[in-house]
């Protein structure tokens, strides 16, 4: 029987020419462990043309060529061979989210709860799956992980072992954390480190596999969460932004991480989508706009927000969006929006007062 029929559950999107994004959700966990013990995580930042600010939202988006980079430096750099593991062990259930807990917590059985983890991860990391595979003939479902990035890139075995554990996490919401995986599926052909294969002693290991994966018995998907929270009863659901899925889509959603538009250049732009000048001046063309309207773009969405929802001078929001001088900032609004910021700002606080 052919075994797609036994995909019980997955999210497929239609993987179209995009800049390859992940959400600051998850690299938060790789930052937070890794500044704990010491590790230069800002100046790595400061290497890739990132702000360490851009931790502070966790629907910033990052480049996912800047993301594998940065796991690579950090676990070479300081000698950790199992980065992905431990940070994995450490934050487990929330590695994508920091209230991944509560988004299960609120499901009827685990079958429900992983179908919406996995698709806050697949919906917020471009090119990542997350699924169920039901074994024909088995009594076992397999809750497997694709990677962002392809085997052969440097970074794959620690995002592997980080999705894993993230895995791992979920399944344990409503197994009890005494749960350990009958078998543990990798895409790496070498055994794990000593550290875990006492962490998981009971779990077979496959090597060479096409995707990550840990096994559960498929009783288990009829169980309700483990512990019987109140707090994630009463709680709001989980909320993000999902990644888009066209080039200029996904590209106007990852500019406003960086927190001064005006000293974006476009060399530097062309570097997070990992190609070159000419090349991202060519897709933006046949996409019917350019980098200038990009830019004019993203200062108006994000001056006009902090005109609406701030008391900040325009001075200062000028000077915060990497304009020296002022009247720079002032005649660039004007140019994209023909009124000047002052103006825009009274307009906007008028439109508030008669709304209330």
């Amino acid at each position: 029987m052919d075994q797609q029929k036994h995909l019980i559950y997955s999210v497929n999107h239609k993987i179209s020419e995009v800049v390859p994004l992940h959400r600051v959700a998850v690299m938060l966990p790789f930052a937070e462990f890794l500044t704990d013990i010491g590790a230069p995580v800002e100046s790595s930042f400061r290497r890739h043309h990132l702000s360490i600010d851009v931790l502070e939202d966790l629907d910033n988006y990052l480049p996912s060529h800047f993301f594998w980079e940065f796991l690579t430096d950090m676990s070479r750099s300081q000698g950790i061979e199992d980065l992905g593991f431990l940070v994995g062990k450490q934050f487990g259930v929330n590695c994508a989210d920091p209230k991944m807990n509560l988004l299960l917590t609120q499901a009827a059985t685990l079958y429900q709860g992983l179908r919406q983890g996995s698709e806050l991860t697949n919906r917020t990391v471009t090119n990542c799956r997350l699924g169920l595979q039901r074994l024909p003939g088995s009594r076992y479902t397999q809750f497997f992980h694709r990677p962002s990035c392809r085997v052969d890139n440097p970074a794959v075995g620690q995002i592997g072992w980080f999705g894993l554990m993230a895995l791992y996490g979920m399944v344990r919401e409503f197994t009890g954390p005494q749960w350990q995986p009958p078998e543990i599926g990798l895409m790496s052909n070498q055994l794990p480190g000593e550290c875990i294969g006492e962490y998981f002693p009971n779990s077979r290991i496959k090597l060479a596999q096409p995707f990550s994966y840990i096994s559960l018995e498929n009783e288990l998907l009829r169980l309700p969460p483990f512990t019987d929270n109140d707090v994630a009863k009463e709680s709001k659901p989980v909320d993000y932004r999902t990644i888009q899925q066209s080039f200029v889509e996904s590209l106007e959603q990852l500019l406003p991480s960086y927190r001064r538009p005006k000293n974006l250049n476009i060399d530097i732009v062309a570097e997070f989508c990992n190609t070159s000048k000419r090349t991202l001046q060519r897709k933006l063309s046949e996409n019917g706009t350019s980098y200038q309207e990009l830019l004019d773009r993203l200062l108006l969405n994000t001056a006009t927000a902090k005109l609406r929802n701030s008391d900040m001078s325009v001075t200062d929001i000028a000077s915060q969006l990497g304009y020296s001088d002022v009247s720079h900032f002032i005649r660039a609004f004007r140019r994209v929006t023909s009124v000047t910021p002052q103006f825009y700002r009274r307009e906007a606080m008028k439109g508030r007062a008669a709304r209330h």
